[in-house]
């Protein structure tokens, strides 16, 4: 949210700044009286108006609809008109015929001196002395809205397959650990123990989050945490004394928001490949928040595992949304060894 809010203030800000550059940049002498109100000022002030005009027309509707779709006479044919309109109606609205010979916008910069007579110029010279900065400032607004919107089209791209690829994780988390969790509730009320219907409410819980709360942008940080609760409490009712498990967690996480599912994914690796009943099983988890900052680590040893798929999609899933979501807001260190895995996160949050 708070980079969208940072793009439209950007968006507004260049868009005033362009807009008032015939103030800052008038062709006239600021000794002159009112130099800000002349025809010339009010001319390239109507003409950067019309050019900001047609930079979101650009933007938001030609580029999508014709450019894209590679109907690029019209595009052209289009942008032609939009740059007569850009170089003659501001004339004509400030009194002024662009194409005489007399231009009372620029200055007499062709007096004859003592032995020469100037050349007779045409008319259009006059014209393109006159609209010349126009062109130019058109041509970058046609590439400064291409290239902005090209960025966007990619991101939106780069977006919608993180998503998809975060769907294809939850696929992946429902079935070895929701069958293996049924198992074990299933073992418990066989014995009837009295946490049986505890871990069915945290499995519903964990449920609950993983198809509903996670499709969501940003998260609650808390409920984010009760989530890897729920998972964790849930591996210690299936898992019971095969591993040494050590789980922490420090801080207000009510405060903040994250993107969600974007812990997980290392605390379900060390579950993955950590956990073996016949070897000496160890993992430590550590999650705190403090002044803004979230610090996660995960600690595991690595253990023999069989007929155990990959998590390099996730974890890939996981880089990537990190830098989506907190480019130069994180830090990202994994530790490997023949014996140990350590990961190490810090986020900083809005």
């Amino acid at each position: 949210m708070q980079e969208k809010l940072k793009s439209y203030l950007f968006l507004i800000i260049g868009s005033l700044v362009f807009l008032f550059l015939p103030l800052l940049f008038s062709p006239r002498p600021p000794e002159e009286e009112n130099y800000l109100f002349t025809k010339a000022t009010q001319r390239d002030f109507l003409a950067n108006l019309l050019m900001l005009l047609f930079f979101f027309l650009n933007f938001y509707v030609l580029i999508e609809t014709l450019y894209i779709k590679k109907k690029y006479v019209l595009y052209g044919f289009i942008i032609i008109i939009c740059l007569l309109i850009v170089c003659i109606v501001p004339s004509i609205l400030t009194g002024h015929n662009p194409f005489t010979p007399h231009n009372e916008f620029l200055p007499d910069i062709h007096k004859p001196d003592r032995d020469f007579m100037p050349k007779k110029r045409p008319n259009g010279f006059f014209f393109l002395e006159e609209i010349r900065h126009h062109i130019f400032l058109f041509t970058a607004v046609i590439f400064s809205s291409a290239f902005l919107r090209e960025k966007v089209r990619n991101k939106v791209i780069e977006n919608e397959k993180l998503q998809a690829e975060l769907s294809h994780l939850k696929t992946q988390i429902h079935p070895h650990f929701l069958f293996n969790t049924l198992n074990s509730i299933y073992a418990l009320s066989i014995k009837k123990d009295d946490k049986t219907a505890e871990t069915i409410v945290k499995l519903s819980e964990f449920m609950r989050y993983l198809l509903k709360d996670s499709n969501q942008d940003e998260v609650l940080l808390e409920k984010e945490i009760t989530y890897i609760d729920n998972y964790i409490d849930l591996q210690k009712s299936r898992l019971r004394n095969a591993v040494d498990l050590e789980y922490k967690t420090n801080g207000d996480f009510s405060k903040y928001k994250i993107a969600p599912l974007l812990l997980f994914p290392f605390i379900e690796n060390a579950f993955k490949y950590g956990v073996n009943p016949d070897e000496n099983s160890v993992i430590k988890i550590a999650i705190e928040v403090s002044e803004n900052h979230l610090s996660m680590t995960v600690f595991n040893h690595k253990v023999s595992i069989i007929n155990i798929e990959s998590s390099k999609i996730g974890l890939q899933n996981t880089y990537d949304r990190l830098q989506l979501y907190y480019p130069k807001k994180h830090t990202l260190k994994i530790e490997e060894n023949e014996h140990i895995y350590t990961v190490n996160l810090r986020i900083e949050l809005v």
